[in-house]
């Protein structure tokens, strides 16, 4: 019994003090830096230098992103950890996949090849030392992308801590939900339903844990997160439901989409809430055009000009129908000024659309506010045909208001061709 008391005792300490191994060897390094490489999980790439990527997260020194990415280059290969090391203290970390050390004019430290869940539980263990430093944002990368690390534990321990910076969290967070499955997602549920204003923001008047666990049930491989996003749209606060509603529509999922289409035409639902799902409908990334058909159809029963505005934003996303629609509602003399200037403006943001329809809502409207806000539109555009539309309407145009409307926008281009063109037309 005692023999298997002290095998016991010696498996129950095997892992912290082989961890220790590698903060020990870091510490009797002398000051300058140490290199170390383990594996990284399948998956994990990089561009040899600062560019790091995994699954749906993507790192790189000014920028990080959660969601799709692409024409990146990115392949994979081993982790690279460059620690700064100064009186036996990391004070800084430099995380890259693949390529080669990169020079330093320093006294360089190799420690070569480590295991990867060694190299995992130690780098958590510099995340409290650390955290305020430079390159926050990529601080826990090596401990979560090791091969072997046992991530989950750590991950809810720092998330929870609320002694830890609001990024530090944050990033704990965004990693369980890439890293996470099914079992996560009560967790995730707990953080999202803390405080929040009804923009979805903290206390702090800041994107916080809350908003970060929505974002993370979203990521969840499997949509296994869907249900719990669903429910926190229909019954969170209404912050909660604004931030659920923007990532049901990241996500793709057919559920997803049925739950957004609920919250549109529901008429006793905030209308923050209401346009945030129209924004996020149609602007999902991969919204098929079923998608914007759908939002054409529900247009003419939507109760508030904030809700049809967010349709016309979202047919900027419609590459195939959303300017050829958005110029009906333009030419439409059933619906408000204010709604056709506003379909104008965002057809008018399509390159595809062609100037010759914006002159002809000019030329066809009768409203002379609508004539103006259709040179406004006109001046927003960068194609030839629009400055040649507005030098035709500075010249030629019978209202003198008009006239005087074009000469203004045509100034702001700033063209010395235009410039003389004013001067002439001044002088003649």
């Amino acid at each position: 019994m005692r023999s298997t008391f002290y095998v016991l005792l010696a498996i129950a300490s095997a892992t912290p003090a082989a961890a220790q191994s590698i903060a020990s060897r870091v510490a009797q390094a002398p000051s300058g830096v140490v290199h170390l490489q383990f594996d990284g999980r399948p998956g994990v790439c990089g561009d040899g230098r600062e560019t790091v990527g995994f699954r749906k997260a993507l790192f790189a020194r000014n920028f990080q992103s959660f969601g799709r990415w692409n024409g990146v280059r990115c392949v994979p290969g081993p982790l690279r950890v460059a620690l700064t090391v100064s009186n036996g203290q990391v004070t800084q970390l430099e995380t890259q996949v693949g390529g080669t050390w990169r020079s330093t004019d320093g006294r360089v430290t190799d420690l070569g090849i480590v295991p990867s869940r060694e190299a995992s539980d130690y780098f958590f263990s510099l995340v409290p030392r650390l955290e305020s430093g430079y390159g926050k944002d990529r601080l826990i990368l090596p401990a979560v992308l090791a091969e072997d690390g046992d991530v989950m534990p750590p991950l809810l321990a720092l998330a929870r801590d609320a002694s830890r910076l609001d990024q530090t969290r944050r990033m704990a967070v965004q990693w369980l939900g890439i890293l996470g499955d099914a079992t996560i997602v009560p967790a995730l549920v707990t953080f999202a339903k803390q405080d929040v204003n009804d923009d979805g923001e903290d206390k702090a008047g800041k994107k916080g844990v809350a908003s970060t666990a929505v974002m993370a049930l979203s990521q969840l491989e499997g949509d296994v997160g869907v249900p719990a996003l669903i429910d926190l749209a229909r019954g969170g606060s209404v912050g909660t439901r604004r931030n659920a509603a923007f990532w049901l529509g990241q996500n793709g999922d057919p559920r997803a989409r049925k739950m957004l289409h609920e919250i549109i035409e529901n008429s006793r639902e905030e209308t923050r809430v209401r346009t945030h799902a129209i924004f996020s409908l149609a602007n999902g990334g991969d919204t098929p055009q079923s998608e914007f058909a759908y939002l054409r159809s529900v247009y003419s029963r939507l109760d508030s000009d904030q809700l049809k505005e967010s349709v016309f934003q979202g047919m900027g996303q419609d590459e195939a129908a959303g300017g050829r629609w958005l110029l009906e509602r333009a030419r439409d003399s059933n619906e408000s000024t204010k709604l056709r200037k506003s379909a104008l403006f965002w057809a008018g943001q399509r390159q595809e659309t062609p100037t010759a329809d914006i002159v002809s809502v000019y030329r066809d409207a009768s409203d002379e506010s609508l004539r103006e806000h259709t040179i406004f539109v006109l001046s927003q555009r960068q194609d030839q045909a629009s400055t040649d539309a507005l030098v035709h309407i500075a010249r030629d145009d019978k209202d003198n208001r008009m006239r005087g409307k074009a000469l203004f926008w045509l100034a702001q281009k700033k063209d010395p061709r235009i410039t003389k063109l004013i001067s002439d037309m001044v002088l003649k």
